[in-house]
């Protein structure tokens, strides 16, 4: 056993057990009430972009039964959810999901979840901000041509960036209150919307659409199509788990973490599985498998000017505020982890320093958007911005997918190793390795991975995601190694970071 003799002396000097640094590494530790949390995790899903472009991309698969494919998405995702909930009963930490596999299976593949982490929302800065600057310039120029849209697309990309920015810049306590009314309004919207969708409706709404039965799509009847819709009900939940990386500055992170990171995949969860079936059951079971293609695949926009009016524009402005607070709350995740790589010096120090005032590890903020910035720069000058925010969404989805799996696996080890008198069978087996099964598929369609029949392959230039992310994988292993080999202690300090119930566990096999 080796013995992190630095990681045991701090246990003295932190109340509660949660590192949240100290002197110009300090984080603003307790600042985040559980309302606010939960909804960071909220915001990072993108509820109302989620519903309105990620889930559709399914109907081509499942057809009239894309509503049962999204039930399906949310119990996996729920089962994954319950397992990060239990770690985050005990480890306390803005590392995360890497301190939790780390502490759980190996430093070393800790330090790689924490290096792939990051990449992963940094890839989903540029992603959301592009569908935001895309969804306004085609809003004001419908036929996407022509200098006005170029410019106007350029420009409210930019506005997007800076504004998620500026909501992590001054703190996560701004930030989080900003990000819970931005939650709040675009929730309400389509949730009233698709009450009206049920109405109207009328004798169309029916249970059929929660069974195989009106899987219509050519080539995939019944439940392969349902399998293969409900991948894209994984996708809109990627983010559930945002709120983990904030648990040193939340208040009571060992009860307020599990309940938000649970609470915000049910609820969310509830909310997708409503406005799927409400659109569904309006436009119909039979002709859901082209709902896609409608209107160019602004179908709740176009829906939502037909029944509303000039009401339509609260729809517009609730999608826009999905991409902004999506951006903030991934923002945030992202550079808590990079703040906590450093504070444990896996990387430069530097990365570590916090604002005096807002305690916002402001360092770890600039280096997050910089990239971001180069990021959007270089692919949406090559691709544009359609092709763009597409190729940003393909890495993050085959990036994020392993570290979830990986996180569900460490579950069980965690209490086999450390807690087995906590042990339960159900909650810390059979519930982890059941959401394991529901997310395997996933990877595999979204690495496109021919396992199954039903998987396309990627055109170019998305088939280089796969091997793009792969590659980061490499780097993050080879880094691992060094520090393995060079400051051991810095690998096994991120990776029991938070986990100082006792200190006798602050230990490294």
């Amino acid at each position: 056993m080796v013995t992190n003799p630095s990681a045991q002396a701090q246990v003295s000097t932190m109340t509660g057990g949660v590192d949240a640094g100290s002197g110009v590494d300090r984080l603003a530790k307790g600042n985040v009430t559980l309302t606010e949390v939960l909804f960071v995790s909220i915001a990072a899903m993108g509820p109302a972009s989620g519903a309105a472009y990620a889930i559709p991309s399914g109907s081509g698969f499942a057809g009239g039964s894309l509503p049962f494919g999204v039930l399906i998405a949310l119990v996996g995702c729920l089962l994954v959810a319950v397992a990060i909930g239990q770690l985050a009963k005990h480890m306390a930490t803005a590392g995360g999901l890497a301190s939790y596999v780390g502490k759980a299976i190996h430093s070393g593949i800790g330090f790689v979840t924490a290096w792939v982490y990051p990449f992963v929302y940094i890839c989903a800065g540029p992603y959301l901000c592009l569908v935001f600057g895309n969804l306004i310039a085609s809003t004001i120029f419908p036929k996407a041509a022509g200098t006005g849209y170029t410019v106007t697309w350029i420009a409210a990309t930019a506005v997007c960036m800076a504004v998620a920015f500026t909501l992590n810049y001054f703190g996560v306590k701004f930030g989080t209150k900003i990000v819970v009314i931005l939650g709040v309004f675009e929730i309400a919207v389509f949730v009233i919307l698709a009450i009206v969708l049920i109405v109207v409706a009328g004798p169309n709404n029916t249970l059929q659409v929660f069974t195989p039965a009106e899987a219509n799509a050519g080539g995939f009847h019944g439940m392969s199509g349902v399998v293969a819709g409900s991948i894209y009900g994984f996708l809109a939940f990627i983010g559930f788990e945002a709120a983990g990386p904030l648990a040193a500055e939340t208040k009571n992170p060992r009860r307020n973490i599990p309940r938000a990171i649970i609470g915000a995949t049910l609820l969310v969860g509830v909310f997708y599985v409503l406005t799927t079936y409400a659109i569904t059951v309006f436009f119909g079971p039979e002709k859901m498998v082209d709902f896609l293609n409608f209107q160019g695949g602004n179908g709740w926009l176009a829906i939502s000017q037909k029944l509303w009016g000039v009401g339509w524009i609260a729809v517009l402005i609730a999608l826009m505020n999905s991409c902004l607070a999506c951006a903030t709350g991934g923002g945030m995740a992202a550079s808590r982890l990079v703040w906590a790589m450093a504070h444990h010096r896996t990387i430069p120090a530097v990365f570590a320093r916090t604002n005096p005032r807002s305690k916002s590890p402001t360092h770890a903020v600039f280096l997050v958007f910089a990239i971001e910035i180069v990021l959007t720069i270089v692919v949406a000058g090559i691709l544009g911005p359609v092709e763009g925010y597409v190729m940003f969404g393909e890495v993050l989805t085959i990036a994020i997918l392993p570290i979830y799996l990986i996180a569900a696996i460490a579950c069980p080890i965690y209490f086999l190793r450390f807690k087995r008198k906590d042990f339960r069978v159900f909650l810390h087996i059979i519930v982890p390795l059941a959401g394991v099964a529901f997310l395997i598929p996933a990877f595999f369609a979204g690495a496109a991975i021919p396992v199954f029949s039903w998987i396309a392959p990627l055109t170019f230039p998305l088939s280089l995601a796969g091997p793009i992310v792969a590659v980061w994988y490499l780097i993050g292993a080879t880094v691992a190694i060094y520090l393995w080999r060079k400051r051991r202690e810095s690998l096994i300090g991120l990776a029991t970071d938070g986990d100082h119930e006792d200190p006798a566990l602050v230990t490294q096999s």
